[in-house]
């Protein structure tokens, strides 16, 4: 661990002359103490120096490790000439001793002494109980010492005693579990890592720990049986209830990563502690998966029924035009001159000729042309048995006052095991449900389950019919988050989640400053009301003048972007800064190992238990794993191809070092030094990111596989948060069947590096009403590239405005100012949740992608986000250099998913059926884009200085022209040798 991990002070790299006057400039006060203390014109330098480091990091430093910039300008203030011969002596003197203790007393701190130790000990160990990082027990204690005053001791004392507070917590947490669990519980864990007569050689540790299969009917069964022998398993998760949240998930996240004999070795008490931690994550994952699958399955139920349909319609199309042949025929006899009986006659044989007709005119009439829901009970019936297994087990609560699905998902699962095709309603027993019960049935399904036309209180309900509408309806409830699941991740009651209103209201008003809105109601109307009106004054007057955008016959058109123009003498730039990377003759292996020197990223690889690692060769191990997973090239073939590494030794890293966690922070890390570079300041705007998802493959005997309808094969879809520099913020891994927008929004909260974009482009699938509302209230500016953006609904901002020129592109609609007003408080409450992160962004946009009449949440974030995204689209139309910039920001990221499968050269499946080990892939692969992203920074960098001091002329304009995402100097194939390399160190520095 470095110093730079923690708060632990230490001086900056470079430093403004702003800032070492702010820091390092002595005041007259200091100036006579200093001139007080020292006798010798000699040693007043070293003193000044001493005190004001002292100042700035709290703890005394030597002359040598000071910058050279800091003594120079403190020479330069007392007028004394540096002399470094004159600095060493007073460092070894022992004046400097006395001095130590002048500089205490004069800023009133303590030395560290035994009281300080006890102080530090007894916060770490207080610290320890609720995180788990070192760094941020190290940071508890420095900040405890620097409150009471103390001198701050070295770096490696605070490391080593936030270690031993560690272990200590945590020896007291593991005994506290194994004295509550008793003999009997202990032998019932243990024999979880006894192989014992399976024939396959495994132990029930290993099982418990693997993912499902496919969503099919034998994946339901599998999963109902992995559920009922974690429950069985979850009689003792109370232990773990007096445990702090953070302890048991790092529990979790050390046993997943070890295997039975791994977990045997362990001391007992840890063992038992890891193995209820690990008990308890899998039972809400197998929760999570229930309702997935179960969603997965009626989604198969509602496709296979509409394809019933369809083919009922084509199969039937003759039918259907006999019946308007013969209507037609009817009108004809009927506006005849025959008289009233020969009419009738005839009406009568027409009508009775083709009985088949009138059965089908019936059944349409009753249940609707385009009903699917008519065909869907044979398809249920299949799967029926284990999807309300699935019901039965979970316990699924309301997160609204209306329990009305509640009641009729009790009765539905009361009267499953009845044989009787109907259900009798009687009032007062528990067979009843009122109209108002039922008021959440849809229309095409009132027919079927009550046989009554009428929408008024049934006597009786079809019960096999019943089943499939609560079944169906239980997937809208899932998603909406109407309904939660007890026990569960992502189904849980997100209520629980968002900080409560009380403490929001007390930190709304800091919260609107930091975000730049009102947060009361009617001024937050009138502003977001005025940016509409303006951005709609604004286009009406612009139109006659806007060459790119026209309304033709009430259609908008707009324009086509022209390219812009290669600058003169970029194609001779180009071909001479091929030539210099070209003879770098670097490979893949070799932009690893330069940037493990250059800025350290595979030391955030560590032992998942926080212990210091122990392995030999840690870099080049470390480098070899990141290159096998990242690559696709995996363990075995990386091993194969490499000396002196084996397929053991790299999986060894990645199940035991490497986290999801350990890789984003190698990721940040990678990030902060690439915008240290001046280069990427002429390539974009730090303030815009893009995000974009493209498909990766995956075999499908997993739950995330899916069939990808734009793509095809099946697969997830890596998504991608880049930067308008080039590199990629974060990284995600999602269902191909999700609505991106879901999404968009996490990669800016949960991207922790020096690049903090507040502009956000994507694509079509980037956005939604309620993403935009959400955004606005976070101080994110939406910015997509909408595909059908002519079909969107534009709104006025009143009823009665009306404009001279693009009237037409405005619907009727209006904006209910009314609902954003009154839901104001409950939109920010979920805003300030979120960027305290209580909440991920995406876990609200689950709730609020479904149109539920339950949801008013859901309604108010859609009607703020209407006005937010026609604001956005009047910005839109009326202005050609803000297309073009969102153009330019969407090919970059769509350049980056390019970029990243080049990386991925190995494979073109992601080989792991492990849904954590399948996001580690993407994590790996983008941390090898962005390290290549880093090094193709450094190296153009170099060779463009050098070719500017060979006469080559470089303006803005050329330099903005090329991109990091170069690969044709790098070699990927061939012999894959890790040599020992020496490169200079990197100059961020270089101006142009």
């Amino acid at each position: 661990m470095q110093p730079s991990d923690t708060a632990y002070p230490r001086f900056k790299t470079r430093m403004t002359q702003a800032e070492l006057e702010q820091f390092y400039t002595p005041t007259d006060e200091e100036l006579v103490f200093c001139a007080n203390v020292t006798r010798l014109p000699t040693t007043l330098l070293g003193f000044v120096v001493l005190l004001k480091t002292f100042q700035r990091l709290g703890y005394f430093v030597a002359s040598n490790e000071v910058p050279e910039g800091i003594i120079k300008h403190i020479a330069t203030v007392i007028n004394r000439r540096v002399d470094r011969e004159v600095l060493h002596n007073y460092d070894q003197s022992k004046v400097r001793d006395n001095h130590l203790a002048a500089v205490r007393q004069f800023l009133d701190v303590k030395p560290f002494d035994t009281q300080g130790k006890a102080l530090l000990r007894t916060t770490l160990g207080e610290a320890a109980l609720t995180k788990e990082d070192v760094a941020d027990i190290v940071n508890v204690g420095i900040e405890i010492l620097v409150r009471h005053r103390y001198e701050l001791p070295a770096f490696d004392t605070l490391v080593r005693e936030a270690r031993a507070g560690r272990a200590a917590t945590n020896q007291v947490l593991y005994e506290q579990v194994q004295n509550a669990l008793g003999k009997t519980g202990a032998d019932f864990l243990d024999a979880l890592f006894v192989v014992g007569d399976d024939p396959r050689r495994v132990s029930p540790w290993h099982d418990l720990k693997q993912d499902p299969a496919k969503p099919t009917v034998h994946g339901m069964r599998d999963l109902l049986a992995r559920f009922d022998q974690l429950t069985a398993l979850s009689g003792y998760n109370t232990f773990l209830k007096t445990i702090p949240v953070v302890k048991v998930s790092q529990w979790a996240l050390e046993g997943n990563a070890l295997d039975a004999a791994s977990m045997a070795d362990l001391t007992p008490s840890k063992r038992y502690a890891v193995t209820l931690a690990v008990i308890r994550q899998r039972l809400a994952i197998v929760t999570d998966d229930l309702c997935e699958i179960f969603c997965k399955q009626m989604g198969r139920v509602s496709r296979i029924a509409g394809e019933k349909l369809q083919k009922y319609l084509l199969d039937n199309q003759g039918k259907t035009d006999e019946i308007l042949r013969r209507y037609a025929l009817l009108d004809t006899v009927l506006s005849s001159a025959e008289s009233d009986e020969i009419q009738l006659q005839t009406v009568r044989k027409t009508v009775s000729a083709r009985p088949d007709l009138c059965e089908f005119s019936r059944l349409h009439a009753e249940y609707g042309g385009k009903n699917e829901c008519r065909f869907m009970k044979p398809i249920f019936a299949n799967r029926r048995a284990e999807l309300l297994r699935i019901l039965s087990k979970l316990r699924f609560v309301s997160t609204s006052q209306d329990l009305s699905f509640e009641r009729a998902l009790a009765l539905m699962l009361a009267e499953r095991g009845r044989h009787s095709e109907w259900i009798t309603l009687k009032s007062g027993t528990s067979a009843y449900l009122s109209l108002a019960d039922l008021a959440w049935v849809p229309e095409k399904w009132w027919k079927l389950i009550t046989g009554e036309q009428q929408r008024e209180a049934p006597t009786r309900l079809h019960r096999r019919q019943f089943e499939v509408c609560v079944c169906m309806q239980m997937v809208r409830e899932l998603k909406s988050a109407d309904l939660c699941v007890i026990g569960a991740n992502h189904y849980s009651d997100t209520r629980d989640e968002l900080v409560p209103l009380a403490e929001c209201a007390k930190t709304r008003e800091a919260y609107g400053q930091e975000v730049g809105l009102p947060v009361e109601a009617d001024p937050f109307v009138q502003h977001v009301r005025g940016l509409l009106t303006a951005a709609a004054k604004k286009a009406d007057d612009t139109y006659p003048d806007n060459p790119f955008f026209q309304i033709i016959d009430g259609r908008p058109k707009l324009g086509r972007l022209k390219k812009k123009p290669i600058p003169e003498g970029f194609q001779a730039l180009d071909a001479a800064l091929t030539k210099k990377l070209d003879s770098k003759e670097l490979s893949l292996l070799d932009v690893l190992a330069d940037t493990s020197q250059w800025i350290g990223w595979d030391k955030h690889f560590s032992p998942l238990s926080g212990h210091q690692g122990k392995l030999k060769e840690d870099a080049r191990r470390k480098i070899l794993t990141t290159f096998a997973y990242g690559t696709g090239l995996g363990a075995t073939q990386t091993a194969r191809n490499i000396a002196d590494i084996s397929a053991r030794q790299i999986t060894f890293v990645d199940q035991r070092q490497a986290s999801t966690e350990k890789l984003e922070a190698a990721i940040c890390g990678t990030i902060n030094a690439y915008n240290q570079f001046q280069l990427p300041r002429y390539w974009g705007d730090t303030k815009r990111a893009a995000a974009d998802g493209t498909q990766w493959n995956l075999y499908e005997n997993n739950l995330l596989s899916e069939r990808h309808i734009r793509y095809g094969g099946y697969g997830g879809v890596a998504y991608y948060h880049v930067s308008d520099n080039y590199i990629a913020l974060f990284s995600h891994f999602i269902p191909c069947g999700a609505w991106e927008a879901i999404y968009i929004l996490d990669g800016l909260t949960k991207n922790k590096s020096d690049i903090q974009p507040d502009i956000l482009h994507g694509d079509t699938q980037a956005q939604s009403a309620p993403v935009y509302g959400l955004a606005f209230l976070l101080g994110i500016k939406l910015m997509p590239r909408i595909r059908n953006w002519k079909d969107l609904k534009w709104f006025r901002p009143a009823p009665q405005e009306t404009y001279k020129n693009i009237d037409g592109l405005f619907s009727k609609e209006a904006v209910d100012w009314d609902l954003i007003a009154c839901h104001l408080p409950d939109m920010l409450q979920v805003a300030q949740s979120i960027r305290a992160g209580r909440i991920s962004p995406s876990a609200i946009l689950r709730k609020l992608g479904t149109a539920s009449r339950k949801n008013k949440l859901y309604f108010a974030f859609r009607e703020l986000g209407r006005v937010v995204r026609t604001t956005f689209l009047l910005e839109y139309i009326g202005d050609e250099e803000l297309r073009r910039i969102i153009q330019a920001a969407q090919n970059k990221c769509e350049g980056f998913n390019q970029f990243a499968q080049w990386v991925y050269f190995g494979a073109d499946t992601i080989a792991e059926n492990v849904r954590d080990d399948q996001l580690k892939i993407i994590k790996y692969n983008h941390l090898i884009a962005n390290l290549v992203i880093f090094h193709n920074c450094h190296t153009i960098t170099q060779a463009l200085k050098e070719l500017e001091a060979e006469g080559m002329k470089l303006t803005p304009e050329l330099i903005a022209g090329f991109s990091p995402y170069r690969t044709s100097h790098l070699n990927r194939f061939g012999l894959f040798e890790l040599k020992e390399r020496h490169p200079l160190p990197v100059d961020y520095g270089i101006m142009f």
